[in-house]
Formats: structure tokens, sequence, C-alpha cells
């Protein structure tokens, strides 16, 4: 080519292309360098002492076999199981791992080494640590997170990786192959301008699918994921996500479709549109909401036991490194989906059919339909399972209703706990209408499989004005509890069982020798919620206090409290011991798997300047009396000494129940 010839293909080009829009991330370098430190920003949470715990497998391994396809949930049950002895040994491994890539990527000579094992690392992570993103279990939704920031964290490092340059790329005709996204930092990697268009539009298409999965569409699939993200947080965040939450409590359905809609347009934008920054930047801002609302914001950072920023941070990264430094402005110009019709055009047809095909399965397949709790349990019957080795616990009965499986949308109900499949249905008294107790309405857990078959009340009744009392202050209904953790949970293995029959075991050992309040005064319990109703909860300070600097909790030696009701005649019964989560310890545990989960109580009310030494102190419940503000209880967990529906681990009976319950007690034991 003469030097006349290469000016006059240059002044042409200058003429048929446009500088493109402002992003930070200008080069490939500079890509590299950004994911360099948020590798390692990974490896700095993974060495948070939390992740050194008995609870990191549970948490992070093993939790993720959960609604899993049998041979890959036999695959990450057998890796949790492999790590689990020495933990502590594998995390220093798997955080140094995480460092070497993030410090690796900092410096030019490693940076190749550094993106070969983060692209190995990202696939194993993926499958162990995030279940491939839950997506094969039908619940996972691009809101929370799906498909996971650690898939995203391998398709940028193809992005990142360094290609030598073509003897010819000086060459007129490559003017085509760098304008728009093609000259982006993001196609200068492996793949060229095919990897980012295939991981954007990918991501994008995906996320439409999940949205309108029936698990996701129901009317408060949207709520349930922005408030379940309230707790923990500080109390500004948390109001804001409450508020958010609740703006969508009756428009998920709609909501789901109309983020289906977006999630399409933004992902197929780029491949048909000259000027692609206006979806790049549509998608980075639909990313930041989903971060901010239903993916933790900077809580999974803050919290002590959070493992990556997440994946709307990852998606953002995403959009800058595909921003164009160049867009063409010839007349010539063909879009990326044209070109791939013209030389692709099966895989063009068979794509857009899948895509088609896919949205068509996902979002004709009926979502149940919403189903409403009953604030009263009186009268209601139980389903299921039984044979508990507490004769107390129980009965006999027909079966009125199928044994539940384990899904999102939980029938419509918005779930509030951990459900296992097949765990009872509780059917309430009128019309035979079923509910997982296991999560459905939070009132009865199968904890430990003692939900009592046909459970009901055998005692006299109860006085109309103490009734009414008990369900217009204690209805502890789906919308009064939050779960500690919520979704659907692997079946409790052998060792779990073994292990919360003995909980409970120890514990109502440990119990009883504070029958009646007056001997748990004696022994330091004090009255944390109002005498002159009928359930009355007692703490003790000295060993909150104890378990606090020990971050202990659940140890049958060290019961943080007791609750105690009162029966029509007069008889105080103790009702159930109760544990307190430590304000030191920042994850609940849950040793036993979903036997005994953690939970708090939203509607009560509290003093307005919250005591450090006592969070839990209940006045009242919502609305609140002046001079006291609505405050949720710290999390917490019961052995019940009385037969409740649930069993000795129900979560948390309506207090009719418990008062009803406690009669039935009281006259076994006369």
């Amino acid at each position: 080519m003469t030097i006349v010839g290469e000016e006059k293909d240059a002044a042409l080009l200058a003429e048929e292309s446009a500088p493109g829009p402002y992003s930070p991330i200008r080069t490939q370098r500079t890509l590299q360098i950004v994911l360099g430190l948020f590798w390692i920003l990974d490896a700095a949470l993974q060495y948070q002492p939390y992740m050194f715990g008995k609870d990191f497998v549970p948490t992070f391994i093993t939790a993720n076999a959960s609604g899993q396809p049998g041979p890959l949930a036999w695959l990450i049950t057998t890796a949790g199981h492999f790590v689990g002895p020495d933990v502590a040994v594998w995390n220093t491994l798997f955080a140094t791992i995480q460092l070497a890539i993030g410090a690796g990527l900092l410096f030019r000579r490693t940076v190749r080494p550094a993106l070969a094992i983060s692209i190995v690392w990202s696939l194993s992570v993926w499958i162990f640590g995030e279940g491939l993103g839950m997506i094969l279990t039908g619940t996972a939704s691009a809101l929370t997170g799906a498909p996971g920031s650690v898939l995203l964290y391998g398709a940028l490092a193809l992005m990142a990786w360094p290609r030598r340059q073509a003897p010819n790329h000086d060459r007129v005709d490559s003017r085509v192959e760098v304008t728009g996204i093609a000259s982006s930092p993001a196609a200068q990697g492996l793949g060229g301008v095919i990897t980012p268009l295939v991981v954007w539009s990918g991501y994008w298409v995906l996320a439409a699918l999940l949205f309108v999965f029936p698990a996701n569409r129901t009317q408060t699939s949207i709520s349930s994921a922005i408030t379940g993200m309230a707790p923990g947080t500080p109390e500004w965040y948390s109001h804001f996500l409450t508020s958010f939450g609740h703006a969508f409590s009756s428009v998920g359905t709609q909501s789901a479709w109309v983020l289906a809609i977006v999630s399409l347009v933004i992902g197929l934008g780029p491949l048909v549109v000259r000027r692609p920054g206006i979806f790049l930047a549509s998608g980075g801002l639909l990313s930041a909401l989903m971060w901010i609302t239903g993916q933790g914001f900077l809580g999974n950072v803050l919290s002590g036991s959070g493992t990556d920023p997440n994946t709307g941070p990852l998606v953002i990264l995403l959009a800058l490194a595909m921003t164009p430094t160049v867009l063409s402005l010839s007349p010539t110009w063909r879009s990326p989906i044209a070109a791939l019709l013209r030389y692709r055009p099966a895989a063009v047809v068979g794509g857009g059919t899948a895509i088609l095909c896919g949205l068509i399965l996902a979002g004709t397949y009926p979502a149940a339909a919403q189903e409403s709790s009953s604030a009263s349990m009186s009268g209601m019957t139980m389903s299921g399972s039984s044979g508990s080795s507490d004769p107390s616990m129980s009965g006999t009965g027909t079966q009125t209703a199928s044994a539940a499986s384990c899904t999102k949308g939980n029938n419509g109900v918005a779930r509030s706990g951990l459900d296992v499949t097949n765990t009872p249905n509780m059917v309430m008294g009128v019309g035979g209408v079923g509910m997982n107790m296991n999560g459905a309405d939070a009132t009865a857990a199968a904890g430990l499989n003692a939900t009592k078959v046909n459970w009901s009340y055998t005692g006299p009744a109860l006085p109309t004005a103490l009734s009414r009392k008990l369900l217009a202050q204690g209805s502890n209904g789906p919308d009064q509890i939050h779960m500690a953790a919520t979704g659907c949970a692997a079946e409790p293995t052998f060792s779990q069982q073994i292990g919360a029959t003995q909980y409970v075991q120890a514990t109502t050992l440990a119990v009883a020798p504070y029958s009646s309040p007056a001997l748990a005064v004696a022994a330091g319990y004090v009255a944390v919620s109002p005498i002159d109703y009928p359930v009355v909860y007692y703490v003790n300070p000295t060993i909150m206090a104890a378990n606090a600097v020990a971050k202990r909790t659940l140890d049958p030696q060290f019961v943080d409290g007791l609750i105690y009701a009162e029966t029509p005649s007069g008889q105080q019964v103790l009702a159930a011991a109760l544990y307190l989560l430590p304000v030191t310890v920042k994850k609940a545990p849950m040793p036993y798997g979903p036997l005994v989960q953690w939970h708090q109580r939203t509607d009560v009310c509290g003093p307005t300047t919250a005591s450090t030494s006592n969070p839990l102190l209940i006045t009242g419940v919502a609305p609140c009396a002046s001079g006291t503000v609505q405050r949720a209880t710290p999390y917490m967990t019961m052995v019940w000494q009385v037969p409740v529906a649930g069993g000795p681990l129900a979560i948390q009976p309506p207090d009719i129940q418990i008062v009803e319950a406690a009669v039935m007690a009281g006259a076994a034991k006369g």
C-alpha cells in the first residue's frame, strides 16, 4: 500500500466514523486492572473470620444442592462433605487463589496466567459455590443475582485476554471491525466482538426467561425478593427496602412481565442498532437498580459473611467495557445480527426460535394462584407425616391434603422460611385449602417430623374475650414474621436429625426446673413483655451478655429466655425455651439444617431508645402506643414445651394456639 493510498484510506475512515461516548473503561488494560481489583475484593471477603467457621460449608456449598437435579445435588453435597472437616485450610486456599488472580491481573507479565486460572476457578465456583446460579431449580431470578456473579468473572476474563495483533491489521477493510462494539475494550479479547455480544445478549435474554418463570411471576414474588434483603441492614436502608418492596406487593405478575420485556430489549438492542450506547446505559442502570433493591447493595460486602458484591457491579462493568470508542457513520454499515444472518442463517433462526419457545413455555406455564392465610388457627387440621419420638407430639388421623413439594412460589403465598419437599400441609378448617406450614405463613414448621396429624384443640372453649385478644395481638401471620433464611432447603441429613433430637432433649432437660415464672425470676430471668397478656417472654440478662461475649447460641446450658402461657384458669405453663441470636453473631447458625430456623417478630413495639444490654423488650403490638416505636425483635428460635401443631421446633405459632396447647399440657399433667 502506498503512502498516498494510506492517506486516502485514513481520510475515508475519518469521514465514516466518529468518537464513541465516554466510558472510564477505554482500553483492555484498564479492564484487566478493574477486574483484578474485583478479584482482590473477593479475596478480602473470603479471608473474613466467618468463612473459617463451621457455617461456611452449609451456607455457601451444600445449601446449593437444594432443589437441584439428583446428580448435581450429589456432586455439590459430596464436595461440601469433603471440604467440611478442614474448612479453615480449604478456605485459606480459596482466598489465596482469588488474591493471586487479582494480583496477577495488575501486572502485564502475569495477565495471561491469571486470566487462565480465573476462568477455571470461575467455572468451579459457579458449580459448587453457586449451584449453576440455581437456574435448574426453577427459583432463580436476575433480580436477586442469577445466573451468578462468578460466571460473569469468567466471561470478562475472555474479553480481557490480550491478543496479538494480526500482521495485516492496518488494512482499510478492517474499519468495519474497529467501529461500534468491535472498537470497545471488551471486543479485544478471545472471540473478538462476538464474545461481548453473546455474553450481553445471553445474560439479558436469560434474565427475561427467569423473570417469567412461574415462581417469579406471582403477585408477591417481586415484593418478597426486595423486602427479604432488609434484615441486617442499616435502619435507613431497611426502611427503604421495606417501603420499596411493599409497593410491588400486589403487582408482582405485571412487574415480572415488564422486567422481562425490558430485559429482552436491552439484550437484543446492540445486535440491531448502530449506536448501542442507549441499551448499554439502560442495562447498567437496571442492573444498578436490581443491585440496590434485590441483591443487597453493599450489604453483602459489609455484612461480614458476603463473598462478593453480587452480579450488578459486574454487569455495569461489562456495559462500560462494551462502550464503543468509535462509531460508524458509513452508509454501508451492517448490524451484527444482519452480518450473522448473512453468514450463519441457521444459527440466527435456531437461536431466535429457541428464545421464543423458551419465553412461551415459561410464560404460559401457570403460576400458582395466591392463597389467603387465616389469623386464627383454632380448629385447624394437619396432614402429613407423624411419628415423633415424643408421644405428646404425635397423633393419628386421615390425610386431607397432599404432601407439599418445595417450589419458590409456594402456591402463590410469599414464603417465610426454609421449605423441605414433602413437609406436611396444614388444612384450614373451611374449604380444605392446603398450605405448606414450613414456610407459607411461618406458623408451624415441621421440625423433627413431629407435626401432629389433624391437630385440634381438645380443651374447654376459651372465653370469647380472651380469644379475640389473642387473635388481635398475637396472630403471628406471614406479614408479622421475618425469617433469617428463606427458600427451598435440602432434606435434613441423618446427623442433623439426630443432632436436632438431642438439642430438643437437652434443652427440655435444662429448662425443666423453671416450671413457673416465680422459679424463673429466682434464677435471674426477667419479664420483657407485658405481664397482663396471656403469653409472656422472659430473658436472663446475665446469660444473654455471656452468650454475646462468647458468640454462643443454641447451647442448652445457656438458655437466653423462657415463654410462659397463662390458661383461663390462671395456671402458668412453661410454653417454650427461647434462644436469641447475640448481636455479636452476624449470621444465624443452622447446624440442624431447616429443622431449627431463626425468625423475627416484626409487628411488636418497644422503647424509643433501644437497649444495648437487652435487645428484646416488647411493650405491645402495632399500632404502637405513645412513647414507643415499632421495632423488630432480634432473631430467635424456640423449643416448645407444649404440644403446638408444628412440634417442638415450630417457628412461631399464633398466641391462641400457644394458650390452647398450654391448656392441653396442663390437663395432661393434672
